[in-house]
């Protein structure tokens, strides 16, 4: 009688899950594109689906700021801690236990269909237990969307199209990751036409209106100089719209109140700082959530992912507060005396000062108590120069550079 009981739910799961199998997603990956940039560039296309969407341009990138770290923290809605890629070498990926979105959901929907088609080999070659049903890699950018402009319009099967633009990075590393800089802001906007002939396509499917479409734009990381890589907020902030054409994403910014973040939080960012905010691995768990209507992302304890959903979530109020334990250091250039501040403090605090030889000059600990820390130190006996001051809470290490007069 169990036997029989399993059987019939099943069924009637997957005759439900079968019902629902015109839920698709387009995927528009712009590698390099700093949000300041997007913001000041001119984006028609992607203007009107922020217009019509759920956008930020204050997502967060809390990781190894390279593309390959990136692309698979976004498609696998997991931090490299789990899916192990550190370097665009994809060296010791961890994709059996972490696996693309696209993976996750054919655990429930097996008959999905879905396409990569990048310029960049490594996102393709280095990558197994992806899921797409084909992997496709071309030379140039424009060959990339006129290969989903054609798959869009003559495809009825297909479920999940990702699209790779790489240009306007190697824009960013020939001329610089800069919005002052014209060349940047051309690619931007050139990589906007691209996704205008995306959505053209999109559009024009002959089933469109019986289809129920997120389209999700996002960038993998910024950039500062003539690279990335690091921790700056320029390469850290990224950006992200979402789009549907039957209003699973609400017409919704969402406006990232920093509250105590400074430049010192960017070094060693504690994700559990950024629940509430929108993050690079939230874009996979919106994908999956979309795709399996049925299914609760958060609830398949087994997938352990670190991302949320956005879809039809709306915030109430359009800001989102983040509160970061970081630590600000005053005076700072200082005559020898200084304090370091702590707001929101969770955990125990232990602090280290050194000079640049890594000479130790005092150290101590401050056990939890209340929300808020302030530990006096002293730099009187000390040489004028810079001075380097470790943070420890809760595992996470932020270091400050102080400067003694």
């Amino acid at each position: 009688m169990k036997q029989l009981f399993y059987t019939l739910s099943l069924v009637l799961v997957l005759g439900t899950l079968s019902a629902q199998t015109d839920t698709k997603v387009l995927f528009i990956g712009i590698d390099g594109v700093r949000s300041d940039g997007l913001d000041q560039a001119y984006t028609p296309n992607m203007d009107t689906l922020m217009t019509e969407g759920t956008f930020t341009f204050s997502s967060w990138h809390l990781r190894t700021t390279v593309s390959g770290p990136s692309w698979s923290a976004m498609l696998t809605g997991v931090w490299e801690e789990k899916h192990g890629v550190t370097n665009n070498n994809y060296t010791n990926p961890n994709w059996t236990e972490y696996p693309y979105f696209v993976t996750r959901a054919k655990e429930f929907r097996p008959d999905i269909k879905a396409v990569q088609i990048t310029s960049w080999d490594p996102m393709s070659s280095q990558v197994y237990n992806d899921g797409w049903n084909q992997k496709v890699v071309l030379g140039e950018d424009d060959d990339c969307v006129a290969a989903g402009v054609s798959l869009l319009q003559n495809d009825p099967d297909l479920d999940v199209l990702f699209v790779h633009i790489d240009d306007v990075d190697a824009t960013g590393h020939a001329n610089g990751f800069n919005p002052t800089y014209p060349t940047y802001i051309n690619a931007i906007e050139y990589a906007d036409v691209q996704v205008g002939q995306l959505m053209t396509a999109l559009k024009s499917r002959p089933n469109f209106n019986n289809e129920s479409w997120i389209v999700m734009l996002t960038t993998d990381h910024g950039g500062i100089g003539n690279g990335h890589g690091g921790v700056t907020r320029e390469e850290r902030e990224i950006w992200w719209i979402g789009w549907s054409n039957l209003g699973a994403l609400p017409k919704q910014e969402l406006v990232v109140d920093l509250g105590s973040l400074n430049p010192l939080d960017y070094i060693f960012p504690n994700p559990n700082d950024f629940n509430d905010a929108p993050l690079l691995v939230d874009i996979a768990v919106t994908a999956i959530d979309h795709l399996l209507p049925n299914v609760n992302p958060d609830t398949v304890s087994r997938w352990d992912l670190d991302g949320k959903s956005w879809l039809n979530k709306t915030t109430g109020v359009n800001n989102i507060t983040v509160n970061v334990t970081g630590g600000s250091v005053f005076p700072n250039p200082t005559n020898g005396t200084f304090t370091l501040s702590m707001q929101n403090v969770k955990h125990d605090v232990s602090y280290r000062l050194f000079d640049l030889d890594s000479r130790a000059i005092t150290s101590g600990s401050v056990p939890f108590a209340t929300d808020k820390v302030d530990v006096q130190l002293d730099l009187r006996k000390e040489a004028a120069g810079v001075y380097l001051l470790e943070v420890t809470h809760n595992g996470i290490s932020m270091v400050n550079r102080i400067v003694k007069n």
